[in-house]
């Protein structure tokens, strides 16, 4: 089977990890797989790297009527069977192309990776009426798709995974890489670090921490010169704050902690959490889905009150002060993890999908 799966986004962040590993999997299978997605992106140059044909088109809010010619283009001469688009404007592109395709027997499908609302008619109508699936990644996701009215049998569950027994397995050194000691106090985050994704609340958090603990605080993950700035400026010269920038490697790097906060204000579902659960790292979370799902408040981690500052810091040093039960949280958020969202059921799905083409 010939595949297409296309990307808008330049940066590197769980959608773009998901949508790699799907491509990953597919080809192992025997599929063919074809990447299209704007030139420049982080994702191409990993898929070049590992040997995936790629498309490089340019595609944005502005232009990406421009993009449409340049799928078709692609489906036509390789064949196509299935497309699957994942971001915003990729998605419309794939839509549109729809309306030419779909009637010759080509599906295109389309993978929702995140709760932010969906605005408007034509955006409505896009997930209800122009793929043949919508492609979700967690429960939440699902019953936001319903609530707008797209019907129960154009839904397909694609599961985010993470590779539980590469994770399990990863010896981390990034402590020796920044020089940290052993038995050194780390506090971190790992995640694309911006507003929504909670970095300003757990940098507050960290700030109040540093005057009860001596501890390391780091935050990992692509950041803006702004943010990064403006972050910086929250903590005193004299505090231990280390910013790595985007990093591939999220198990070793989480892996160095003794804390992970996860405060992000909204996900699909969070693949870099699953991570921290597999590198049995206690979690704190804020209360709120799919976070609390994943994270059963006092059975896999600790979930503050959501958006409340003072509770999650309340939460990180409850963790610090009890690592008995810090323990034992993070041992069933392993468990956890591992019955129900490693890799093997993304392969499982996938076939799934595929076999209904």
């Amino acid at each position: 089977m010939n595949i297409i799966h296309t990307q808008t986004l330049f940066n590197w962040g769980g959608e773009q990890n998901k949508t790699l590993n799907e491509m990953r999997f597919m080809r192992e299978m025997g599929h063919n797989v074809i990447l299209f997605c704007n030139p420049n992106s982080q994702i191409e140059s990993i898929a070049k790297e590992e040997g995936f044909s790629v498309i490089a088109q340019e595609m944005s809010k502005k232009n990406f009527h421009k993009s449409i010619p340049a799928i078709c283009k692609a489906i036509k001469d390789n064949n196509i069977d299935v497309v699957i688009t994942h971001g915003s404007t990729d998605s419309w592109v794939g839509a549109i192309a729809g309306l030419f395709y779909r009637s010759k027997g080509v599906k295109f499908y389309k993978e929702r990776h995140n709760l932010f609302p969906i605005k408007g008619f034509l955006s409505k109508l896009m997930h209800k009426k122009l793929f043949d699936k919508i492609l979700y990644i967690s429960t939440s996701v699902k019953e936001y798709l319903l609530s707008i009215g797209v019907s129960k049998d154009r839904l397909f569950f694609m599961p985010s995974t993470v590779d539980v027994e590469k994770i399990d397995s990863t010896k981390s050194t990034f402590r020796d890489e920044f020089n940290i000691s052993q038995d050194e106090l780390v506090i971190g985050t790992f995640t694309s670090l911006y507003r929504k994704k909670g970095v300003y609340d757990f940098a507050s958090a960290a700030k109040e921490i540093l005057k009860e603990k001596d501890a390391t605080i780091v935050f990992a993950g692509n950041i803006s010169e702004s943010t990064k700035n403006e972050i910086a400026s929250i903590f005193s010269k004299k505090d231990k704050i280390i910013f790595t920038g985007f990093r591939n490697d999220a198990a070793n790097v989480i892996k160095s902690f003794d804390i992970y906060v996860f405060a992000s204000h909204s996900e699909g579902l969070g693949t870099v959490l699953l991570e921290a659960m597999s590198s049995k790292v206690p979690v704190v979370v804020y209360d709120n889905a799919p976070m609390n799902v994943l994270v059963k408040d006092k059975e896999r981690g600790l979930c503050a009150k959501n958006l409340d500052e003072v509770s999650l810091k309340e939460y990180i040093l409850e963790l610090i002060d009890e690592p008995e039960k810090a323990k034992i949280y993070s041992q069933n958020a392993f468990k956890f993890v591992d019955e129900n969202f490693s890799h093997k059921a993304l392969k499982q799905a996938i076939k799934n999908l595929l076999e209904k083409k």
